[in-house]
């Protein structure tokens, strides 16, 4: 390609030459269409570039293939990373606090006795079975204290008057009343005594022992069981029976003090044979008696334990 400048210095020598004028026209035009033929290239190489830079001939091209990976590469991109499972954190097990121990307080003696005498209460088995009425008056009184009026003092004087007036035909009818619940009763203590073991029965008795030492009481009625062993007595027990029998005129109240005094007159060595016919005798019967003790004392330290005692 001939630049600008060469092409004006062509046309210069061509100007300034002395040749004819048809030929200089001849010339003049072969030269321009020589000019022309050699300036066309170039200028469409400028029409080319010049296209190149406008912003319009940009949007006509087609996108090449590498933008279109950029898109794609660009559109990956955007798409959210998966976010990493977050740990749960783990709570450390706290170690659970011991509860603490409940301080005794300390019982003044007054208060160890009532407890103590409460406790033997509850052993001994002093609400029993409801029984029925095994006399004549007891029958009549139960019959006919609701039907009454007036304070439970008042009534009973009432009916105790009324009593007396009674024909006898029909106190023999009240008595015979009392002799079938009497019958009725032992049928029902005795299934009452059953409902217990007999190391229970065992340690009740032993329980209103001690309440009626406790209670300076004199008479202590025990729970009868025939599943108890039964001791043959001790030494004065023996003396007891065999003196017994050699006073028998006297009253019981007489007798008792009057062969109570020889045995405290005795001797040790006048007493021995007593003794060791005793321990002979209830040698068996004390080996269940430490028995009995021992389960029973477990039995009411497990049933006064439970909430339900």
């Amino acid at each position: 390609m001939l630049s600008s400048a060469t092409l004006a210095a062509l046309r210069r020598v061509l100007i300034s030459s002395g040749a004819a004028a048809p030929w200089r026209q001849s010339t003049g035009l072969a030269a321009r269409a020589l000019v022309l033929r050699l300036a066309t290239p170039s200028v469409r190489t400028i029409s080319i570039s010049a296209s190149m830079r406008s912003p319009a001939a940009k949007s006509t091209t087609p996108k090449s293939k590498t933008s279109a990976k950029k898109k794609t590469t660009t559109k990956k991109s955007t798409k959210p990373k998966a976010k990493k499972p977050v740990k749960k954190a783990v709570k450390k097990k706290v170690a659970a606090k011991k509860p603490k121990k409940a301080v005794k307080k300390k019982l003044t003696p007054e208060q160890e006795e009532r407890a103590e005498i409460k406790k033997l209460k509850e052993m001994s088995l002093l609400k029993g079975p409801t029984l029925l009425p095994e006399t004549a008056w007891n029958v009549y009184l139960v019959d006919n204290i609701r039907g009454s009026s007036g304070s439970a003092i008042e009534r009973a004087k009432a009916l105790s008057t009324s009593f007396k007036n009674l024909t006898e035909t029909e106190k023999e009818r009240l008595a015979s009343v009392g002799n079938s619940n009497k019958i009725a009763n032992q049928e029902t203590k005795k299934n009452w005594v059953q409902s217990f073991p007999p190391e229970a029965i065992y340690t009740a008795n032993l329980a209103r022992r001690r309440l009626a030492r406790k209670t300076d009481k004199s008479k202590i009625y025990l729970i009868h069981d025939d599943r108890l062993p039964h001791r043959s007595g001790n030494a004065f027990t023996l003396y007891l029976k065999e003196q017994y029998s050699l006073i028998g005129a006297e009253k019981a109240t007489d007798a008792m003090k009057t062969i109570s005094g020889q045995w405290k007159s005795l001797s040790p060595s006048e007493k021995a044979p007593y003794v060791d016919r005793a321990n002979e005798l209830n040698k068996g019967s004390e080996g269940q008696a430490k028995t009995l003790r021992e389960k029973g004392n477990q039995y009411w330290k497990e049933k006064l334990a439970s909430p339900a005692a």
